[in-house]
C-alpha cells in the first residue's frame, strides 16, 4: 500500500479514505505528501460510506480512493450494489482517480455476504483503474511472513516494483514458498473453511455477549474478525474516563483485557474488539468487559 501511495500521489494530490479506518492509510498518504481526506460512515449504516458523502469528498485533486472490504476496525463489507453505486460516483466525479482497495479479509466473511471485487462490480473505464490489494496475512494467518501483492495497470506495477527495489528490496525466499504452497495447495482451502467456522462462532459468542453489556453496542460484521463496539456511554463528560483511550488503558490495567481504542481508526468513542482468539478466552474476556462496566457511571 505504501508503495501504491508513492507511486500514484504527487505533493498536493488528495486520498480519499472511508471512516473508520486501518491507521496506517492517513499516514502512508501524508508520506506521500498527499491530502487524506475523510468520508465519515455511521453504525447505523453498517459502517458503509453513502454514495452522496463520497460524492461531496471527491474533486480535481482526487487521485487515490481507498476501499476496504470487509474492512479493519469495523468487520463492514461493500456488497456488488453498494460497489456499484459507489462506483457510478467515482466516475462521474474523478475520472482519473484511482481506486485502491484493500481486500486482505475477502476470504473471512459471515451470514449472506458475499465478497465481490471491485474490478467486477465497477464499469469497464472505471475497472481499468482499480488497484487490488491482498497478502496472505488474514486469510491464511500467516501474519510473519510479510508477503502482500496487487494487481493493477502495468505502469503502476512498475512504478512499485522500481519503490520497492530501493527501499525493501524483496520478500524473504522462505516466506514465498511458504505463501505459494498457501496459494495453490488443494489441503489449504478445506483448513481455511474450519477458520471460517471457528470465526463464525465466535464472531455470534461476541455479539451475543456484548448484547448482554450495557453501553457497549455494535453493529455485526459482514466480515473479518473484529467487532467495532460504541462505547460512547462510558467516556466523555460525566463519565469516569475522558476518552476511548483511557478507557481502553483501563480495561488492560485493571481487567487485563485488551481492546484497540478507536481514535486512531478516526472513531472516537468506540472499541475494536478482535475475536481471533479461543472460545473460553471470549468469554472469559466478556465476564470481565462486562463487571468493569457495571462499575463506571455513564455520561
Amino acid at each position: 500500500l505504501a508503495n501504491l501511495f508513492l507511486s500514484i500521489c504527487d505533493p498536493g494530490d488528495q486520498v480519499v479514505i472511508p471512516a473508520p479506518y486501518w491507521v496506517s492509510y492517513p499516514d502512508m498518504a501524508g508520506l506521500a505528501e498527499a491530502e487524506p481526506v475523510f468520508v465519515p460512515s455511521t453504525r447505523a449504516d453498517g459502517w458503509r460510506i453513502r454514495p452522496e458523502a463520497l460524492e461531496a469528498a471527491l474533486g480535481e485533486r482526487t487521485r487515490i480512493v481507498v476501499l476496504n472490504s470487509p474492512s479493519n476496525p469495523t468487520g463492514a463489507g461493500y456488497g456488488r450494489a453498494d460497489l456499484e453505486a459507489l462506483g457510478e460516483v467515482i466516475a462521474a466525479k474523478a475520472p482519473h482517480a484511482y481506486v485502491v482497495t484493500d481486500d486482505i479479509y475477502r476470504d473471512l466473511v459471515y451470514g449472506d455476504f458475499e465478497y465481490v471485487s471491485a474490478m467486477q462490480a465497477f464499469g469497464e473505464a472505471l475497472a481499468q483503474r482499480v488497484i487490488v490489494v491482498d497478502g496472505v496475512s488474514k486469510t491464511f494467518a500467516m501474519t510473519g511472513y510479510r508477503i502482500g501483492y496487487f494487481a493493477g495497470p502495468s505502469d503502476v506495477v512498475a512504478a512499485a516494483s522500481r519503490i520497492q527495489s530501493q527501499t525493501t528490496s524483496g520478500a524473504a525466499t522462505l516466506s514465498q514458498a511458504a505463501a505459494l504452497v498457501a496459494l495453490t495447495d488443494p489441503s489449504v482451502p478445506a483448513e481455511v473453511a474450519k477458520m471460517q467456522e471457528a470465526f463464525t462462532r465466535r464472531r455470534s459468542l461476541v455479539l451475543e455477549g456484548l448484547a448482554q453489556i450495557p453501553g457497549a453496542e455494535a453493529a455485526a460484521p459482514d466480515g473479518a474478525f473484529y467487532v467495532f463496539v460504541d462505547v460512547s456511554r462510558h467516556t466523555g463528560q460525566g463519565a469516569l474516563h475522558a476518552d476511548d483511550i483511557e478507557l481502553a488503558q483501563w480495561l488492560l490495567e485493571q481487567k487485563l483485557v485488551a481492546t484497540v481504542p478507536g481514535t486512531p481508526f478516526g472513531a472516537p468513542g468506540h472499541l475494536r474488539m478482535s475475536y481471533a482468539t479461543d472460545d473460553a478466552t471470549l468469554a472469559e474476556g466478556l465476564s470481565r468487559i462486562g463487571d468493569a462496566f457495571a462499575s463506571l457511571p455513564t455520561a
